[in-house]
């Protein structure tokens, strides 16, 4: 229960990010990108503006909301009723409250401005409410909790998320632009503007955010073993390359922009857009792994007993041979038979590194066959996509022996825990993957619709990855398992990311794309194959 609540709780607090995102961010375009109270501000733009903006400061409200009530429940259910008032009288849920408050706040407000958008006075005060949800976030951050440097620290903190908001705010309102170019030539004309505006604005925000972030993950982490051998280290260091991915998009896209005097209408129409587009997958990924890096305690508060150390790390991911001995059903079903909180048998490691390890050959020949169909460009490329199919299978079932649901037994996937319903759930997903991409590839990627289903997909299985935390509290063996999760969801979100290049760009960066995309199909599978839970010690 406790565990599925975590789950839940993660992906609710991976959704407010993005809605501050929306909310703050969006303010920030209103006022520099657009200057939608000044005359030329194409209307239909900052209507979008402002419905995006009330649709993040919505789901700031609701996540919220929803976060409380998910607490206070599992608090009563755990502890007694008797400990619901203590709760409600925490600065964490008076800051909470707080915050589902303002976001409604803002939300008038944008119903407000929307009545005349151009009036200057409107938009002043809605960008004072969101400096005061911006300020509020510092009472939710670990810094509140903090007995040394607080204040500086919660300072820090809202610095960090008020310059990731307006640089993934921005990015999302100016993708989601570039379709209106085809339906009003008065936004196809301010295109370029819009494009160098977001630019500044993007420098802008990457500089504070980085300047908010680097004393924090010092403090945090404190050294190079905790960054490799703790999960919040293992998050901070998967969130640093994915913003590195996400940096060298915009860099292709600063280049883009730049050039065009020399080009004025090809690179800010056939390239930023679609960048655009794969940037706001990065940092939609970069949001998860927040959310999953805020229910993780600091490094520096984890005992040394439980810190992996760099050596054992690195044998997670060193080459290994597959795993193909599988335990039996009866010992398996033996192992489920066991008393709650007893030390795992040798037989439940074995089977969770068949699993992975079979899953991973099956991936791994996939992406090479992948690989070698987007070089060569050949026809049978089109059938890699099937292979999902077997992979689900292949999950599914090893999912449903190892919790006695159909065709093993009658269990009810209703009262299966989190870890157990991530796999069945991840099951859909691949079987989703490969149906929608093998339809898409066959019908010559003329649908709209099923291209995008793809990466949407992929998306959606790295942020599930993500999310997978086995406890909220890791100890070194869960840390050890949770680590190659983590990995391979980042490695999805890049997946997804290029794949969407690959069908947005031309012919000839689009086989680029193509072959990045099937690259990290490939080290994922690599991941699985080498995937060894029986690195941790196994009981005789």
């Amino acid at each position: 229960m406790d565990l599925a609540n975590f789950f839940f709780e993660s992906l609710l607090h991976g959704l407010l990010l993005v809605g501050l995102a929306l909310s703050i961010g969006g303010v920030g375009w209103g006022l520099w990108g657009l200057r939608a109270w000044q005359p030329g501000a194409p209307p239909i733009v900052v209507r979008r503006c402002l419905a995006l903006l009330g649709a993040g400061t919505l789901i700031v409200a609701l996540c919220q909301a929803a976060i409380l009530c998910l607490k206070t429940w599992t608090l009563s259910i755990s502890l007694g009723i008797a400990m619901v008032g203590d709760f409600l009288a925490t600065a964490y849920f008076v800051a909470g409250a707080a915050r589902a408050v303002l976001a409604l706040g803002m939300a008038a407000a944008v119903w407000w401005l929307a009545r005349e958008p151009a009036r200057l006075g409107r938009w002043l005060t809605l960008t004072i409410l969101a400096g005061l949800l911006a300020a509020n976030g510092a009472w939710m951050t670990h810094a509140s909790s903090r007995l040394e440097s607080r204040g500086p620290l919660m300072a820090l903190s809202v610095l960090h998320q008020v310059g990731a908001a307006l640089w993934i705010g921005g990015l999302i309102q100016l993708a989601l632009i570039w379709p209106l170019t085809r339906r009003d030539p008065a936004v196809e004309s301010a295109w370029p503007d819009l494009v160098r505006r977001f630019s500044n604005l993007a420098m802008l925000s990457v500089l504070v955010l980085a300047v908010g972030a680097a004393p924090l993950a010092w403090i945090y982490v404190g050294s190079i073993e905790n960054l490799i051998g703790t999960a919040y280290g293992s998050l901070v260091l998967l969130k640093s390359m994915l913003f590195g991915a996400a940096l060298l998009l915009a860099a292709f896209s600063f280049a883009a922009v730049h050039a065009r005097r020399e080009r004025p209408s090809a690179p800010l129409r056939t390239h930023v857009p679609y960048l655009a587009e794969a940037e706001v997958i990065i940092v939609i990924m970069i949001l998860f792994t927040a959310a999953a890096l805020s229910d993780q305690p600091p490094s520096a508060d984890i005992r040394p007993a439980d810190r992996a150390t760099v050596a054992e790390v690195a044998d997670v991911f060193r080459p290994k041979l597959p795993s193909l001995r599988t335990p039996s059903l009866e010992a398996m079903r033996r192992e489920h038979g066991r008393p709650d909180g007893g030390e795992r048998s040798p037989e439940a490691y074995l089977w969770s590194n068949f699993s992975h390890n079979g899953a991973g050959l099956i991936l791994l020949l996939m992406g090479l066959f992948a690989l070698a169909g987007s070089l060569r460009q050949a026809a049978w490329e089109r059938y890699w996509p099937l292979g999902f199919v077997v992979m689900a299978a292949f999950v599914y079932l090893r999912a449903a022996a190892n919790d006695g649901v159909w065709p093993f037994g009658s269990t009810s996937m209703a009262i299966l825990d989190a870890e157990a319903l991530q796999h069945f759930v991840a099951a859909f997903l691949v079987l989703a993957l490969g149906l929608f991409e093998w339809r898409a590839r066959s019908d010559g990627l003329r649908r709209n619709f099923l291209r995008c289903l793809f990466p949407a997909l992929a998306m959606a299985g790295g942020v599930l990855l993500l999310m997978h935390s086995h406890t909220a509290f890791e100890t070194k063996p869960s840390f050890l398992v949770q680590v190659t999760h983590s990995a391979i969801g980042v490695l999805a979100g890049l997946m997804a990311a290029a794949r969407w290049l690959e069908l947005r760009l031309d012919p000839a960066k689009g086989r680029v794309a193509g072959a990045v995309a099937a690259g990290a199909i490939v080290a994922i599978a690599l991941v699985l194959v080498f995937y060894r839970e029986a690195n941790v010690a196994i009981p005789d």
